[in-house]
């Protein structure tokens, strides 16, 4: 699983595919790739 981020609000989730909208802030393709830090 990857973690997806909300350019406009922070807003982290974890899922397999990009989300289509931000579920915390309604914005449209606001989601980016987070860099995964847990993976030693």
């Amino acid at each position: 699983m990857a973690a997806w981020v909300c350019s406009k609000c922070g807003y982290v989730r974890d899922s397999r595919c990009k989300p289509k909208k931000c579920p915390n802030c309604n914005a449209q393709d606001s989601y980016g790739k987070a860099e995964d830090s847990k993976k030693a």
